[in-house]
């Protein structure tokens, strides 16, 4: 089991870093995680070798969030495909590039919904806050001291 700064050391973060990086990935994490003496948070080799993935998927230019979706499929697809029926390991025959097609399809549907849901919320306040029109108040005719007269001379 590795500490904090063990595993900061191993995976090439700061210990902050590190720690946001696990709040981030929490449910990939969750089954590798423990608690040691003292509430200090322990991560199991499992772990550091998830931490690393979404690193490196991060130093390569994806963005926190596509790299912790693309580890969770490569997680779930060596754990589907690792035992074959006869329990011998085999290769994954989808390949990992089908793997972020599905991943990126899925955030392409995401997307749209948020986007069809936002346009119909805009919709829906554009209609709600209509102003009225303007009133067109006819003038006033205003008492005698202000209003216009004759000046007689």
């Amino acid at each position: 089991m590795f500490t904090i700064e063990e595993a900061a050391r191993a995976v090439g973060l700061s210990e902050r870093q590190l720690r946001r990086r696990i709040e981030a990935t929490a449910p990939l994490l969750a089954p590798h995680l423990r608690r040691g003496e003292k509430n200090r948070l322990l991560l199991d080799p499992g772990a550091v070798e998830i931490l690393r993935a979404v690193e490196d998927r991060r130093a390569s230019g994806a963005t926190l969030a596509d790299a912790k979706a693309w580890v969770a499929v490569s997680i779930s697809g060596k754990q589907g495909s690792e035992q074959g029926h006869d329990g011998r390991e085999t290769a994954s025959s989808s390949g990992p590039q089908s793997g972020e097609v599905a991943v990126l399809r899925e955030l392409v549907e995401e997307l749209r919904a948020d986007r069809d849901h936002w346009r119909d919320l805009a919709l829906s306040l554009k209609d709600q806050l209509a102003l009225p029109a303007p009133r067109v108040a006819q003038r006033r005719r205003l008492p005698w001291p202000f209003g216009r007269r004759a000046v007689s001379r």
